[in-house]
């Protein structure tokens, strides 16, 4: 789940389903109400853009890497659609060309999901390219609430959860104290 620190909107769902195929996907789609697929952003599947009313399509490292003209033609194709994808490393992140609408950025902390997954960026670093980027670029990596202040102090545009949210119990509460936060 994203959701927007600095901006009061509603959370976008990232829905990924590693190994699983369009037509997985979208029988999971359908079992989701038709209110919230304008929120889901789909790891993949470009295909499901034409048959769901979706926010965009999630473009992985791999995708970004080895098919970057296909991606561009995604783009020029689907003008409504949003396209994100994530970076682990600043120097990766290309110049701003308005390909990706937001972008993901990890480790910022030490992840609360994956054990042994630690922060990877010094904070005076991240607030440097933070402050000059054009990119929106959303923290991802270790964030609950008590974090969510930090990413915005060093001028992240929004955070997005995990770990903060599944491994919480309940989750659903995890995930409104998120939402508070994030739109207060």
């Amino acid at each position: 789940m994203v959701c927007r620190v600095l901006h009061q909107s509603s959370a976008t769902v990232h829905l990924r389903k590693p190994g699983q195929t369009d037509r997985q996907i979208a029988d999971y789609l359908r079992q989701v109400p038709v209110s919230y697929h304008p929120r889901i952003m789909v790891h993949g599947h470009p295909r499901l853009l034409d048959r769901f009313d979706l926010m965009g399509i999630h473009i992985t490292e791999k995708e970004r890497t080895h098919n970057l003209p296909r991606l561009r033609q995604l783009r020029q194709a689907t003008p409504g659609c949003r396209l994100s994808s994530a970076f682990h490393r600043i120097m990766d992140i290309p110049e701003h060309d308005g390909l990706f609408d937001y972008i993901l950025l990890s480790p910022i902390f030490d992840s609360i999901s994956k054990q042994g997954y630690r922060a990877g960026f010094d904070h005076s670093e991240l607030r440097r390219f933070l402050s000059r980027t054009k990119h929106t670029v959303i923290a991802l990596g270790g964030l609950d609430a008590q974090r969510a202040a930090t990413a915005a102090s060093l001028g992240f545009k929004g955070i997005a959860v995990l770990g903060a949210v599944w491994q919480a119990l309940p989750p659903e509460k995890a995930a409104r104290q998120l939402s508070i936060f994030c739109n207060s």
